[in-house]
């Protein structure tokens, strides 16, 4: 990617997938690669930027490519909600800019259809209703935009991105969190900022631990089977220990992602019992 800031590189983690139930897990400094391969090919390596601090810098074509496809899986995937607007008509037109920079990004210059519009929107509630709008919208945001190189249009998308609310995010939804007044289900956002609890639908905070909070972290396994395994943060506020207990699906992708984050913003060493295995 022409990256050569190691600051910045360190940004960046390899995470081990496993085919069988999709489990992600990010992979530390000081493990092994090759500790996580088996001879099944269960298990596949890719990259994902997990800290943001550093000022994105689009200096090659594969860095562009790769933000692009990241912030795209995230935005589809409802995990980068857009800032709330005055009004419905504003967020409707931020949408159809949206879906218009996707619709240039493939190099496409023709107005999409109908079905292409749907393929360009988020997972959120209530969209389906402005279906309509958002595709009249778009055709016109495509007709003043249509001088852009699929490369700009790529470029536009994150710079567009990263005026979320969300952006520089590790966001996950939680079927329930141990936490009062916390929504179920509830956003769980890792960051440099914290973790972070949120009402998915009015994006209101409800809670913050900071990174300088968290005391240590457990992955926990499900009791039943069929129930959803759990991240347990203990944590102090102010000078007084609590815990927390997030119930979702991805709990070891989570802790091993704020393991991450503090081992390089916090200490060198986050008391931990997350399982070097897999």
């Amino acid at each position: 990617m022409g990256i050569s800031n190691l600051t910045e590189i360190k940004e960046f983690s390899i995470l081990a997938n496993r085919h069988e139930d999709g489990m992600v897990r990010p992979i530390h400094a000081e493990e092994y690669l090759f500790d996580f391969l088996l001879d099944d090919s269960s298990i596949f390596f890719s990259l994902r930027r997990v800290m943001w601090s550093h000022p994105l810098s689009f200096i090659t074509e594969l860095y562009v490519e790769f933000h692009y496809q990241q912030l795209l899986a995230d935005y589809l995937g409802g995990r980068l909600l857009l800032a709330p607007a005055a009004d419905v008509s504003s967020s409707v037109q931020q949408i159809a800019e949206l879906s218009a920079l996707q619709h240039l990004a493939q190099g496409l210059h023709n107005q999409p259809s109908l079905p292409e519009i749907k393929e360009y929107l988020p997972s959120q509630d209530g969209l389906s209703s402005k279906v309509e709008e958002i595709y009249s919208f778009c055709q016109g945001q495509i007709a003043a935009m249509h001088f852009l190189s699929p490369q700009d249009a790529k470029i536009q998308f994150i710079e567009f991105l990263s005026t979320m609310p969300l952006f520089g995010s590790n966001t996950f939804s939680a079927q329930k969190v141990s936490l009062r007044g916390c929504p179920s289900p509830c956003m769980v956002s890792i960051s440099q900022e914290g973790v972070l609890f949120l009402n998915p639908k009015t994006q209101e905070r409800v809670f913050l631990i900071p990174l300088a909070d968290v005391q240590s972290m457990r992955t926990i396994r499900p009791k039943k089977q069929g129930k959803l395994p759990a991240m347990e943060i203990d944590y102090s506020n102010p000078g007084q220990s609590k815990k927390v207990t997030i119930h979702l699906k991805q709990a070891k992708q989570l802790c091993h992602i704020l393991a991450l984050i503090m081992e390089e913003l916090i200490r060198p060493s986050v008391t931990s019992s997350v399982s070097s295995r897999l």
